[in-house]
């Protein structure tokens, strides 16, 4: 097996791991836990608890771009993270102006981590195609 099948095999188990965790955690704080009865400091620390698994998929994204063995892969891998982060700031600014002058519901912000994901594979063709 290749250096780069065992990098993208090492990136692929620990994401899967990561957001299992996350689903777990969702699940448990949903439908496992009585918040109301909880002190508000375990309260908070049950809230945020989903949101490490996530950060943990960043860092192993950071992790596999600086082992990919194609640089130039790394490269378009990171511009894209950059364009889809941007284009996510850009929307999420402008929802918050329309929410806050036009009166549109609320952009529920558990979706923010998603809609980066979401907006990942558009910006790779683009990035990828302005290479061709």
């Amino acid at each position: 097996m290749s250096y780069a099948t065992l990098v993208r095999r090492r990136y692929v188990i620990t994401c899967t791991s990561l957001m299992l965790l996350y689903a777990l955690l969702v699940v448990f704080i949903s439908w496992g836990l009585d918040l109301e009865r909880l002190s508000p400091g375990l309260r908070l620390l049950a809230a945020v608890s989903p949101a490490l698994p996530l950060a943990g998929t960043f860092i192993a994204f950071d992790r596999y771009l600086r082992q990919e063995p194609d640089e130039f892969m790394g490269l378009l891998m990171a511009r894209a993270a950059a364009v889809a982060a941007g284009v996510l700031l850009c929307l999420l600014s402008a929802w918050g102006f329309l929410e806050q002058y036009a009166g549109l519901p609320r952009f529920p912000l558990l979706m923010t981590f998603a809609l980066f994901w979401a907006l990942y594979a558009p910006s790779l063709f683009y990035v990828k195609r302005s290479y061709r």
